[in-house]
């Protein structure tokens, strides 16, 4: 069941990434970070249409981690991208060509096969504070150096360290959102007296602040391929670390194996990501109304 939630969540968060960039990228004051970038995307009619759909997406999300582990769950996500690219090329006019193929195949050919030889299984829902000090500290922090980093840059470089660092608040948020799930099953009351519902709150909005920085940067092509791998990146890590989730590997062969799918996934959702950027972004095409995350 977890599968079907994650699957609609991947195809209205892609709806939400194209609405929101093509409204911050009209957006004045490119060259700094100001929170007065949220003010003005709150007046147009684009970029709430693609706040509604993102908050609809979070809502399956959120079901689907509250189903399954963040290793199930997580990659799915990223299928958006198999939606996205056939409606992509009819708006534009284009035929689908032998890159997009091969990168869908393997994209699917991964996570099927990560899905089937790792056997991620669920491990706990609620974690000591010390485990999400300890890696959510580390992970954090490298999100904070991409930042830093990126204000010394501009276009493409600025926008894809954005972007890495929206991943690495999303992947947060990813963990986060299941612990919380867990906590509100045992009452509104448990809910409002732990820690993780704020920080939640915290992180996805940190999160959708530097997306749409990203957005607003560059184009979809430089920050869409780092904010998908990114953000599964991170999760993953979660998964594993804090919420103690394993990939159920035996011997050298199965870790080959797995080490592989992870490269094929890789490898689709990059060049996928840039295809279908670059088809959202054409000059001569519509608005697109699919998915493109």
């Amino acid at each position: 069941m977890e599968i079907a939630f994650a699957l609609g969540a991947a195809m209205l968060f892609a709806v939400a990434s194209v609405l929101q960039q093509r409204a911050a990228s009209e957006a004045p004051g490119a060259e700094k970070l100001h929170p007065g970038l949220m003010w003005h995307l709150v007046r147009r009619p684009m970029w709430l249409l693609g706040y509604a759909a993102d908050w609809a997406a979070y809502g399956l999300q959120a079901i689907a981690l509250g189903l399954g582990s963040l290793l199930v769950v997580q990659p799915l996500l990223v299928t958006g991208l198999l939606f996205s690219l056939p409606f992509a090329a009819r708006w534009s006019g284009r035929r689908l060509g032998p890159h997009d193929w091969i990168a869908a195949i393997a994209l699917c050919a991964g996570l099927a096969a990560f899905l089937l030889i790792g056997n991620p299984t669920g491990g706990r829902d609620r974690a000591p504070f010390v485990d999400w000090a300890v890696a959510g500290g580390f992970v954090a922090g490298i999100g904070v150096a991409a930042v830093a980093t990126a204000l010394r840059y501009r276009g493409a470089v600025r926008a894809t360290l954005l972007a890495l660092a929206t991943g690495v608040a999303y992947g947060l948020t990813a963990g986060l959102t299941k612990t919380s799930v867990s906590l509100l099953g045992d009452g509104i009351g448990t809910f409002l007296t732990h820690w993780e519902p704020y920080a939640l709150v915290v992180f996805a909005s940190v999160g959708m602040w530097l997306n749409q920085e990203a957005f607003q940067s560059g184009e979809l092509r430089a920050s869409l391929p780092a904010l998908d791998v990114g953000e599964q990146i991170v999760a993953a890590v979660i998964g594993v670390t804090v919420l103690k989730e394993q990939i159920q590997a035996h011997g050298i062969l199965d870790w080959f194996l797995i080490a592989v799918a992870l490269a094929a996934m890789a490898y689709g959702v990059i060049v996928l990501a840039i295809r279908a950027a670059d088809t959202a972004e054409s000059p001569h095409a519509p608005l697109p109304t699919h998915p493109l995350s």
